[in-house]
């Protein structure tokens, strides 16, 4: 298949995005295989991490081929793509790629998903469910950032329900049933609109001529930039369909209001994930009811499917009614950040898991934040504020996915050393146990945006940008960064300072094992702190390419 210029494959010509999507699922097999063979528990653990290690090769191979320089006509390339017809009937493309907002994702699933399975070495209850259900989980949520067709996209969003369910349902705590259903529930439901959303897409562009599932080319006619055999922008297309149904004749001619309508599926569906205000509740049940690396995926990697789609779909496909709504997203956003500050602040004496939970709503309020302000109307900004803001959001998934899987690994290895959640049972481990007391430190530095850390790039860049286009919200949600620390901080201090609970005189610190799987976590908030170059240089084409309509937004 001939590709635009806009797209690019592997000049090797090796398909190295479904060798990644592929290995996960050959670990699968392997632990069938295993089960087959009747093989023990231990050299299943040992086994599927050291298979994970295969996806982490394979994904750094893809990065060093991968160049962020390269552009055609200004717009950032989609690289190593693989694309050829896969159902001609509906014009279903097998259509993989990578790009500056995906390519980032990638990476941090292949980096998270080895540290959930070392978390899971305590599970003694049908182990080798529990790890075919993480490699599964790792399959899908690899597929949701590579695939850039709707069906593949939306096949892969809606397969990651199934093994991070059951991961809850089985191997979680008390309330996992109640937890799990709530998750299970929430997400299947705000799919539903994004479902319907596409099939009008589609008919819409088959009354022009061009049918298609293709996620770029549909961001590109969103954008009104030119796609073969297509005239006119994706809100004309969608106007003149409804004007072809009669639609209009009841609803009225405002072109506005269908995009409007296409902006609330898009964003509802994606805004459950990102756990948005008010359609966050089910999160603080799912992180804290699962097992450790339930909790670790669906922090680290599953939050951050919520900002990609919105990045990939919403803002490229509708920029007119992203920008009509971005002061109610800026407004949500502004509330998700001190409600989950002040959600994570109530719960100091009690559940660790659920205060880290908390947290989470609040770091990816910020990201809502930043994707707000990229769409926002124009006052004093420049095409450079939005991008820097996207850029900063980009940054913060990354490091918040670093840091708050950092901080369940070790929740997790507390829990298995006292057997308590709960934040009132602890104090002076610092005493015992100063090599955990130090990690656990570093990782809530880097979760609170300490500078030097990976977190306060990400954090600086999202209110830089922001400022620009939404100055009081920004404002007010610097209320959410000094609340966040103080929880975060009196969470250090119930658990290492003070006086030694003396039930834990004899907690071993963290073993050799547990140091080896946080210390390469801890390097990469650091060197992205440091020197945040090579991830900002990857997200930086696409997000300029993302924000430049918003310069001259479509009249």
């Amino acid at each position: 298949m001939d590709l635009p210029n806009y797209l690019m494959a592997a000049p090797d010509g090796i398909p190295w995005l479904t060798l990644l999507l592929l290995s996960p699922l050959v670990g699968v097999l392997l632990v069938g295989l295993a089960a087959l063979l009747r093989l023990d528990d231990r050299v299943v653990r040992l086994g599927v991490t050291a298979w994970m290690g295969v996806p982490l090769a394979l994904a750094a191979l893809v990065w060093a081929r991968f160049d962020p320089s390269l552009t055609a006509a200004g717009q950032g390339v989609v690289q190593l793509v693989e694309k050829f017809p896969w159902i001609n009937a509906i014009r279903v493309d097998y259509f993989l790629g990578v790009d500056g907002l995906s390519l980032p994702l990638v990476l941090l699933t292949v980096v998270m998903a080895p540290v959930a399975a070392l978390a899971s070495w305590d599970i003694r209850e049908r182990v080798k469910v529990h790890y075919a259900l993480l490699l599964m989980l790792q399959t899908a949520m690899l597929g949701f950032f590579l695939a850039l067709d709707f069906f593949f996209f939306f096949i892969f969003w809606e397969f990651s329900l199934v093994p991070a369910y059951f991961l809850i349902q089985s191997w979680g705590r008390e309330n996992r049933h109640y937890a799990a259903f709530k998750f299970f529930v929430y997400t299947m439901a705000g799919s539903v609109g994004l479902l319907l959303l596409f099939q009008v897409i589609y008919l819409a562009m088959r009354q022009v001529g061009v049918p298609t599932f293709d996620l770029i080319d549909l961001g590109r006619v969103g954008r009104g930039l030119p796609v073969e055999g297509v005239t006119g922008n994706l809100r004309e297309i969608l106007f003149g369909y409804m004007e072809h149904l009669g639609v209009t004749n009841v609803l009225g001619r405002y072109p506005l209001l269908y995009t409007s309508i296409a902006f609330w599926a898009i964003f509802i569906a994606f805004a459950v994930k990102l756990a948005v205000w008010p359609f966050h509740t089910w999160l603080p049940d799912a992180y804290c009811e699962a097992p450790i690396a339930g909790s670790i995926l669906l922090s680290a990697v599953m939050s951050k499917m919520g900002a990609y789609g919105m990045l990939r779909l919403m803002l490229p496909l509708v920029p007119d009614a992203s920008q009509y709504f971005a002061p109610v997203m800026g407004g949500l956003a502004l509330v998700g950040i001190v409600a989950g500050a002040f959600g994570a602040l109530a719960n100091i004496g009690g559940d660790i898991k659920r205060l880290i939970a908390y947290t989470s709503i609040n770091h990816m309020g910020y990201v809502m934040l930043a994707i707000a302000a990229a769409a926002a109307l124009p006052g004093g900004a420049t095409q450079d504020s939005r991008a820097i803001a996207l850029n900063g959001a980009m940054m913060q998934l990354v490091a918040h996915g670093l840091s708050t899987g950092a901080l369940f690994y070790l929740a997790g290895a507390l829990y298995a050393r006292t057997g308590s959640w709960s934040l009132s049972d602890f104090g002076g481990l610092r005493v015992v146990a100063p090599t955990f007391a130090g990690v656990m430190g570093a990782a809530m530095f880097a979760n609170l945006g300490l500078p030097g850390l990976a977190g306060f790039v990400g954090e600086f860049f999202i209110f830089r940008g922001a400022w620009a286009t939404l100055p009081l919200f920004t404002a007010l949600a610097t209320i959410g960064l000094v609340v966040t620390a103080l929880a975060l901080l009196l969470m250090f201090q119930r658990l290492f300072l003070g006086p030694l609970n003396e039930e834990w005189r004899t907690m071993p610190d963290l073993r050799p094992l547990e140091l080896g799987t946080m210390l390469p976590i801890l390097a990469l908030l650091l060197i992205l702190g440091v020197y945040p170059a090579p991830l900002m240089g990857m997200a930086n084409a696409a997000a300029t390419e993302l924000v430049a309509v918003f310069q001259h937004i479509l009249t």
